[in-house]
């Protein structure tokens, strides 16, 4: 008569061992990723010179979309610039879901805005083309898509040092579902500058900090990455990795202040940074050759 118990502790202890050593490889292959940075082409956008920094970013699998304050660039993973339109003022932000890109404006200019609303949020195809806005009572600026949710944050406070962050919730349609309050923990300039998800809860980027919050806004810890001129994650198809990666944008050459100094020199140019997301924790997984620049 077989021992079953025996046998069974046996397979158990052998699936134990073959757990561990799939745990050991994927933290392994987690710690092994690095990307190379992508570069965009000097000149290509020389509208940063008026424009002035990036506000904002999100991706899809072919391509990255970067917002300011005239309007959105988009560019492939290889850097070229492959369409640019213009918008009616501030873009803070932006966000991809589903083939569409949405947009998240404050409106500073009374003449411009609807009905004395300042801000906006207007959704794009991936071709940059408008399929419909819808206007609010408060300064938007930060935006993501969870699901059939849009967040997007609003500014009730300004510049003045605070310690608080208002998120709206929309519907896909930008129907509105209402505000929520929530207590970072730290004080930050204004209300959230960028947004991004890993599809489980929200990243908010900040002046002042970064901050993991879950989807229901329920709870918020602070993170280190600094992503406020926009971030987003990555496609699998892009980053070729399990472990989540994020795009970050970073400004070359002195960002605006440089590129307005000398912009035939030292015109604008954007660096794509990766960070991949394991344990509550962001690691720089880049691998850079800021010489490529020129």
């Amino acid at each position: 008569m077989k021992n079953y118990t025996s046998l069974s502790l046996r397979r158990f202890a052998r699936a134990l061992c073959a757990a561990a050593a799939f745990c050991t490889y994927a933290a392994a292959a987690a710690d092994d990723v690095r990307i190379p940075a992508v570069y965009t082409v000097p000149h290509e956008l020389d509208c940063l010179i008026k424009a002035g920094h990036i506000q904002g970013a999100c991706c899809s699998e072919k391509a990255i979309y970067l917002s300011h304050q005239l309007g959105i660039l988009k560019i492939g993973w290889d850097g070229k610039l492959v369409k640019s339109i213009e918008t009616p003022a501030h873009l803070g932000d932006s966000a991809y879901a589903d083939g569409k890109i949405y947009g998240a404006f404050v409106i500073r200019d009374k003449a411009k805005r609807k009905n004395g609303k300042q801000g906006l949020v207007r959704v794009w195809d991936e071709d940059l083309n408008v399929i419909r806005e819808a206007w609010f009572d408060e300064a938007l600026d930060g935006i993501a898509v969870i699901g059939d949710t849009v967040f997007v944050g609003v500014d009730k406070w300004g510049h003045n040092k605070h310690d608080g962050c208002c998120i709206k919730r929309l519907t896909k349609d930008l129907v509105d579902l209402g505000n929520v309050d929530l207590d970072l923990g730290y004080q930050i300039h204004y209300g959230v500058q960028t947004m991004a998800s890993d599809g489980k809860g929200l990243f908010l980027g900040n002046y002042g900090g970064t901050s993991r919050v879950s989807k229901d806004l329920k709870t918020n810890s602070k993170v280190k990455l600094y992503c406020a001129e926009g971030f987003d994650l990555v496609p699998k198809s892009v980053s070729k990795c399990d472990t989540p990666v994020f795009f970050v944008v970073k400004a070359m050459g002195g960002n605006m202040q440089g590129w307005r100094k000398d912009p035939v020199n030292n015109p604008p140019q954007i660096r794509i940074d990766f960070h991949a997301y394991s344990n509550g924790a962001f690691k720089d997984v880049t691998v850079r050759n800021d010489k490529k620049k020129k």
